[in-house]
């Protein structure tokens, strides 16, 4: 494996694996890893793996609707739970988009996602929102995203 491909294994492992705030924190643990390279360097790298800055941490954006399962329908709970129904064997990936991109895991900074969390079956996902007051929230950003989602 070339050197590039190793640095760009190393950090989208630490991406998933570790909250990484700072950039200067990703250098700290690569140079651990025997990686040391320039800011510079490690920004456009950044950049080309689809890893930005959200909720504080860094963390891998690169997902198109394209790529997304479909969502057969929305239903929504007045309990804060919006319920997202799929083909079967596709709620997992589901998940793990919507937690990839809206939850932040941080308990510092837990009020700043709207979303908590989600619990997927094999054709069902369970979205357990905020509060109350933010599921119009996320039912309108579900609807953005999947635009085929009747109100």
């Amino acid at each position: 494996m070339s050197s590039k491909k190793a640095i760009e294994n190393h950090i989208m492992s630490i991406v998933q694996n570790d909250f990484v705030r700072e950039q200067s924190d990703m250098q700290e643990i690569l140079k651990n890893r025997g990686y040391d390279i320039p800011q510079a360097t490690l920004s456009r790298k950044l950049k080309k793996l689809n890893i930005a800055k959200v909720g504080g941490f860094y963390k891998i954006v690169d997902f198109s609707a394209s790529s997304l399962p479909v969502v057969l329908n929305m239903k929504v709970s007045e309990f804060g739970l919006i319920v997202l129904h799929t083909h079967p064997g596709n709620a997992n990936g589901l998940a793990y988009f919507i937690d990839q991109k809206y939850v932040n895991y941080n308990v510092d900074n837990a009020s700043d996602s709207i979303i908590l969390g989600t619990i997927a079956g094999d054709d069902t996902v369970v979205v357990i929102v905020k509060n109350k007051a933010a599921l119009k929230e996320v039912q309108i950003l579900f609807q953005t995203i999947f635009p085929y989602l009747k109100s």
